[in-house]
């Protein structure tokens, strides 16, 4: 198991795991299809905490993300612009997000969750698995999973805070106990004015968003229990074109409204002292990507996913041994619709597509020094061939604070709908025959911890099968897609330490070397992906104590390429450090005085050619708890 980076404890997973302290083992909810301890997982997993995030207090999600090794955070511009996220060199849209247990992910947006909606108010945690999880969760996680749980501890919280670009954020919540039932709920709303991407006198590109998210847990008898979620994100972002003659962003009144809807409802049964569990659920996402120019209606894409599981886990001990066999069937049915403005547009069209699943998995746990599973899931298409994947994970320690871990996966990805069926008139042409992208992955791994210090290493290796390229045909001048002919290849070096020298001081540093290269055509054609870079790294410290808390982060990133569209040209974009400086003051236990700032060099930050990220920002705030 990879040392868990930015680890604290008060985690609270969904599915009714709560960690009270550190006293108790940290459990990961995502590294198998039961919780299994962190430190016996196998699997490489990087676990931000509440105190982490307390104390940075980044605005949103994606900022910690810059923190993991492996993980690449791809900003267009200010605050709200298109944000993608690339775990282990893999796309944007191989990776799965989970949030309390429902997969977000948007059929409607190229199958990614459009992380520049996800604000960092109400979330307790955030887990990060590096690797093929397909075998476990299905197609697209072939980067890795990341899974993020939301508050539910007692009581009310709140806080305020206004900042540089007009950056206003409120957010409330809290939680409550019923008898066996806990009722839990925040809402949080982010404004920001943003700034002129096309650097001059014209309009700037801002951003609001408004996120509702509530959840209850509720334990009818002492072997059952029910659980809803819901959550809802109405989000705009403003933005500029671009100027295909010149390669630069060029000044244009264009704005995305986003909204997001999920829902889950669980219910679950314990069995002859614990032994026998199942669960059945439904889950339920609905998005729409509303697009408009100078406030008129230029087109819309809507996406949903239903998703019907039932899972049983039987377990059972011989001596010190631990087996677990746990089967789980899934029926999903994703939905795609597409509405231009012009009624006659081939753009218009509805689309649809089933699968049924069925996942295997053993896990065998000994004492606190081994732990180990394998997992077989096979998946049942309407639109593809069907699919069988695999994976085996293991963590041994030895002793003297060493753990030696490994694993290996396979995964797939589906084509999005937008790459099957999509089209823009003189631009883009979808491409119903191409296939799902399939990869396999090992890695392996050493530890070292004592406690108060750790450091963990891991080196990787993955193959992609029949990616999904871009096309241009030269006599239509239309894009497309198809699949490569050869394989991509991805390799890499994960490097993680943690200290806690002195009481209330938390040390964190990261490195990551990253080898990615696509296929293009031909066997033995090649060039490096985009926008991954080679070296990449972050140093975090924080201090707490009684009168004020500190910190500081430093996301690095190093040099890598990116495309100029308007020439067709490879580009080099410069590495740059974010520098994020934090603090507290606590006027009294319940009130807080805090205070950022973000990119404290005022680095220049460009993720994507010819767009600038923010320079140099300052804001202040208050927190309350009660």
């Amino acid at each position: 198991m990879l040392i868990a980076l930015l680890l604290a404890g008060a985690a609270t997973p969904s599915d009714d795991i709560v960690i009270a302290d550190l006293r108790i083992e940290p459990v990961t909810i995502t590294a198998s299809r039961e919780p299994v301890p962190v430190a016996l997982s196998g699997t490489a997993l990087t676990v931000i905490g509440p105190d982490n995030i307390r104390a940075l207090s980044l605005p949103l999600v994606k900022d910690y993300l810059t923190l993991v090794p492996s993980v690449s955070v791809s900003q267009t511009g200010p605050l709200g612009a298109q944000t993608q996220i690339r775990i282990r060199g893999a796309e944007a849209n191989h990776s799965l997000t989970f949030i309390d247990g429902i997969d977000v992910t948007d059929p409607a947006s190229s199958g990614e969750f459009r992380y520049e909606t996800l604000l960092a108010a109400g979330v307790e945690r955030i887990e990060v698995l590096r690797g093929p999880q397909s075998a476990l969760w299905g197609s697209q996680a072939i980067g890795g999973v990341i899974n993020i749980a939301t508050r539910n501890d007692p009581g009310l919280y709140g806080e305020a805070e206004a900042g540089s670009l007009g950056t206003v954020r409120v957010g409330a919540g809290g939680g409550t106990a019923l008898g066996s039932t806990k009722l839990s709920g925040q809402a949080s709303y982010l404004r920001s004015t943003g700034y002129d991407i096309a650097g001059g006198k014209g309009d700037k590109d801002g951003y609001e968003n408004l996120t509702l998210h509530a959840k209850l847990d509720s334990r009818p008898t002492t072997n059952s229990n029910v659980a809803l979620v819901a959550r809802y994100t109405t989000s705009n972002s403003e933005f500029d074109s671009f100027d295909y003659t010149r390669g630069v962003p060029l000044d244009a009144p264009l704005a995305t409204r986003s909204r997001q809807l999920a829902l889950k409802a669980s219910a679950g049964l314990s069995l002859l002292d614990d032994a026998w569990t199942q669960q059945a659920s439904v889950l339920f996402s609905d998005t729409a990507n509303i697009n408009r120019t100078a406030g008129r209606f230029e087109n819309q894409s809507d996406g949903g996913r239903l998703t019907l599981r039932y899972q049983t886990s039987a377990s059972t001990e011989t001596g010190a041994a631990r087996h677990r066999v746990t089967l789980a069937l899934e029926h999903d049915r994703e939905r795609f619709t597409s509405i231009d403005a012009d009624p006659t547009a081939l753009s218009n069209q509805r689309r649809s597509r089933l699968q049924t699943s069925l996942v295997g998995e053993y896990r065998l746990d000994v004492a606190d020094w081994l732990g180990g599973g394998v997992a077989l899931r096979r998946d049942w298409n309407n639109r593809f061939a069907d699919a069988t994947t695999v994976r085996a994970t293991a963590a041994v320690k030895p002793g003297g604070g060493v753990t030696v871990h490994g694993s290996y996966g396979t995964g797939i990805t589906d084509p999005t709908f937008f790459e099957l069926y999509g089209f823009f008139p003189g631009f883009f042409v979808g491409n119903p025959n191409v296939r799902p992208e399939r990869s396999r992955s090992w890695d392996l791994g050493a530890g070292w911890s004592n406690g108060a210090y750790g450091l963990d290493v891991t080196w990787y290796d993955a193959t992609l099968d029949n990616e999904i390229i871009a096309t241009f045909d030269n006599t239509t001048f239309l894009s497309g897609v198809a699949n490569a002919s050869g394989r991509s290849k991805r390799r890499g070096l994960e490097v993680s330490a943690n200290a806690r020298p002195l009481a209330g001081l938390t040390l964190n540093a990261t490195y990551a070397w990253l080898d990615a290269d696509e296929q293009r055509v031909a066997a033995g054609l090649t060039s490096r992906e985009v926008r991954r870079p080679r070296h990449s790294g972050s140093v975090t410290a924080s201090y707490a104590s009684q009168a004020f808390d500190i910190a500081a982060s430093a996301a690095i990133t190093g040099a890598r390429d990116d495309t100029d569209f308007a020439r067709f040209v490879r580009v080099r974009l410069a590495p740059y450090t974010l520098v994020t400086l934090s603090g507290a003051v606590h006027l009294t236990p319940q009130i807080d005085l805090t205070g950022r700032i973000e990119n404290a060099l005022d680095a220049e930050q460009v993720d994507v050619f010819a767009y600038r990220g923010p320079g140099l920002t300052a804001h202040a705030g208050v927190r309350v708890r009660l």
